[in-house]
């Protein structure tokens, strides 16, 4: 029987370190304002996918054809927050390719392209240094006789289930914090009224 608790133990702890490979593909188009995306947990198990719309006010996601989550951008400050849960995530892969073209003035678009490149050929190497799993790639497409605006992403992060138990730890703490005191706060304006 103790040999069972002491399994028990060991396979929660692998369980809990063992990694999670979270994928996110986007694809932008920058002229129709739309970014579609989609998430994959080991790049088969699909965990959200659909598309955003810019506009005036916010973000609008749409999560499915009936179901649309509208974000303003004043309330994504305080929504920023909450993602920083994310230092424990570690970038494994980042693919990116850009497409560009204009019909009306096809020396802008290649400046565009030339510059383009130039930066992911000089920032690239930065971010890769000290890290040799990481994987960093920028392609840049020049199209010929036709306008186009279009980015296209692949990105897989790795992180492991505790660094999520802790992460949602820590946000439970700073609320029950958040509570008391906005409860001590009107204790206090209370006993001076």
């Amino acid at each position: 029987m103790e040999n069972a608790y002491v399994y028990g133990a060991f396979a929660g702890a692998v369980l809990l370190l063992f990694p999670v490979f979270l994928s996110l593909d986007a694809y932008t188009d920058i002229p129709k304002n739309k970014i579609f995306f989609s998430v994959h947990a080991f790049g088969v198990l699909k965990v959200i996918g659909g598309y955003i719309v810019l506009h005036r006010g916010g973000l609008a996601v749409h999560l499915s054809r009936k179901k649309a989550v509208f974000v303003p951008y004043a309330d994504m400050q305080n929504e920023r927050k909450k993602f920083e849960i994310t230092a424990g995530f570690q970038l494994y892969t980042l693919r990116t390719s850009v497409e560009i073209g204009d019909q009306t003035l096809p020396a802008a678009a290649f400046w565009t392209a030339a510059f383009l490149q130039i930066c992911s050929r000089t920032v690239l190497p930065v971010f890769r240094k000290g890290k040799k799993f990481l994987c960093l790639q920028n392609g840049v497409l020049l199209r010929h006789g036709g306008d186009a605006a279009l980015v296209t992403a692949h990105l897989v992060t790795v992180f492991n289930q505790l660094t999520v138990l802790i992460a949602f730890a820590k946000i439970i703490l700073e609320a029950i914090i958040n509570l008391w005191q906005k409860k001590k706060r009107k204790n206090i304006r209370r006993s001076k009224a």
